[in-house]
């Protein structure tokens, strides 16, 4: 299932735990963004009226709304002091099925968009849920 960004992603909540973390406009970083959520596109049924989807490919939406702290692993351009832009854009981000995931070691670049991109170094992992915490 590929996992793409909507409007109702909650894309802020991701946006303020980058400032949080200190990422900056500009910057590219190496960092791991824990307890991203996917669920099933509730458009499923419409998958191929996306553009460039495949028949029988499956699409699920990205929750930003739990999201952990982010841990910034590695600076590798340094940005500027202007504002993180709003748009969040997710990249790469194929997962089996539904569920939260930790994306650890993924690609962060912020100018233009936010840009999450899963690639060779990137590894998608089941968050860890801490105990007690009923999910529904």
């Amino acid at each position: 299932m590929e996992a793409h960004v909507t409007s109702q992603s909650q894309s802020y909540r991701l946006r303020q735990r980058a400032e949080e973390a200190q990422i900056r406009h500009g910057q590219e970083v190496r960092a791991d963004v824990p307890n991203v959520r996917v669920t099933a596109s509730a458009g499923a049924s419409f998958s191929w009226l996306r553009r460039g989807a495949a028949a029988g490919h499956k699409h699920g939406d990205v929750y930003f709304c739990n999201i952990g702290r982010i841990r910034v692993r590695e600076v590798l351009a340094e940005g500027d002091d202007t504002p993180l832009p709003n748009e969040v854009v997710v990249e790469g981000l194929e997962i089996a099925e539904p569920g939260s995931y930790d994306l650890v070691n993924v690609l962060i670049r912020s100018n233009g968009d936010i840009r999450l991109v899963m690639d060779e170094q990137t590894r998608i992992e089941p968050a860890a849920r801490p105990s007690g915490v009923a999910y529904f």
